[in-house]
């Protein structure tokens, strides 16, 4: 009987096919079933967040002192007044369960009432708080329906997350932009959920959740199975 031995050039040939092959899976059946798959094959790698790329920094490792901030127009204050506590709220849970040092948000809303609710620039931020970092989350879209139909959820965000090192200079503490990235999520993406199948509140939460952890893990290394769709 004819014996075949597959050669590593053969290996990697089949390899890539089975990964084509789960592609063209993940095209008809969700991407959560090709982070799966990806995983059996290759491992868990580990996803390099662009805010570590940037600062050169791993901020789970604890080290280094986190302060976020977030801002919304006033328009969304109108119809969303919490969306700033919401969002900081989730984001500095997801940071500290990471092992990111970050400021609680509660001594970050005390400091704003404290100073009339507001700051206009980051180096006010880091002349008040003993950080290294400073993360300003920028919202300037928020919605829970689809524009089409207010009979369908689906939470649109959009805005920027922007990224200050604290340095001392001759003149004290002074923040200095490193990093700048826009951001825009669409909850269901591409299919919208009809609202009477959930209320308005317990989607509005959903939402948040599923932002604050986007939000998180632009700043801190993960994990591909920890990606959520």
């Amino acid at each position: 009987m004819q014996r075949f031995r597959l050669t590593s050039r053969s290996r990697r040939m089949t390899t890539l096919a089975t990964a084509l092959a789960i592609l063209a899976i993940c095209t008809q059946s969700g991407c959560s079933l090709f982070v799966m798959a990806g995983k059996a094959l290759f491992g868990d790698p580990e996803i390099t967040a662009p805010f570590s790329r940037a600062a050169n920094v791993d901020l789970r490792t604890g080290k280094h002192r986190v302060l976020i901030v977030a801002s919304t127009p006033e328009a969304i204050k109108t119809e969303f007044p919490t969306t700033n506590t919401d969002l900081l709220e989730r984001v500095n849970r997801h940071l500290k369960t990471a092992g990111v040092n970050v400021v609680n948000y509660n001594k970050v809303a005390t400091w704003l009432d404290d100073n009339g609710g507001y700051w206009e620039d980051p180096n006010e931020l880091a002349k008040a708080f003993d950080v290294e970092y400073i993360i300003h989350i920028d919202v300037s879209q928020f919605r829970l329906h689809d524009t089409s139909s207010p009979d369908l959820y689906q939470g649109y965000v959009a805005g920027a997350v922007y990224g200050y090192e604290v340095r001392t200079g001759d003149k004290g503490k002074a923040a200095h932009r490193i990093f700048n990235r826009a951001i825009e999520k669409e909850y269901p993406e591409g299919h919208p959920q009809l609202s009477d199948r959930m209320s308005r509140q317990s989607f509005h939460q959903e939402f948040l959740d599923r932002t604050g952890l986007h939000l998180a893990q632009l700043l801190y290394n993960f994990r591909t199975s920890d990606i959520e769709f």
